[in-house]
């Protein structure tokens, strides 16, 4: 028997529809219908995602997940760098699911707001993304997660990001 999910994200009122900004395994389809069934979720739809940079951020390795079993991503300040996502258009009532999703709820990640850049050009898109907070992270960069490496990598390649991305990717897996 499944026990009803009660908890903040499914408690949250809705707001205003918003763009989350996803760069880590949330990329990754199967992975998130996934963990969407287990915690209650209708997955989301990723039609309508673009491809997007993230611009004066890099790609970080310094939060350690015992669900994955090593460090996972995180934003951190990088000027000159980039980090390559989607910007997925969400429906207000969704805001709960991807606070839910990215740690938000427990305190290790934290919303804020930041500016993308398509891939395919056009206008800046404000949107949501999520950073780890600072008494979560660790002093320096830690290796990935094979196993979170290796979704997201999947997602990456199954959502069009570039292969000079993809090969900085696959550059954070430990030689073999």
């Amino acid at each position: 028997m499944k026990l009803p999910l009660f908890g903040k994200a499914h408690e949250a009122t809705a707001g205003p529809d918003f763009v989350w900004f996803v760069y880590g395994s949330s990329l990754d389809g199967e992975a998130f219908a996934a963990w969407a069934h287990e915690h209650g979720y209708a997955a989301p739809s990723f039609e309508g995602a673009r491809r997007v940079r993230l611009v004066g951020y890099r790609l970080a390795f310094d939060v350690l997940s015992r669900a994955w079993g090593g460090a996972v991503a995180n934003l951190a300040r990088s000027p000159g760098d980039v980090v390559e996502g989607i910007a997925l258009p969400m429906p207000g009532p969704s805001r709960g699911l991807a606070d839910h999703r990215e740690g938000a709820v427990s305190g290790l990640y934290e919303a804020f707001e930041v500016e993308l850049s398509p891939v395919d050009g056009g206008p800046h898109v404000p949107a949501i993304a999520y950073r780890a907070t600072n008494s979560r992270r660790l002093a320096s960069d830690a290796p990935p997660s094979p196993a979170y490496l290796e979704v997201l990598l999947r997602g990456a390649r199954a959502r069009g990001l570039s292969d000079e991305w993809i090969r900085r990717l696959e550059a954070l897996a430990p030689k073999r």
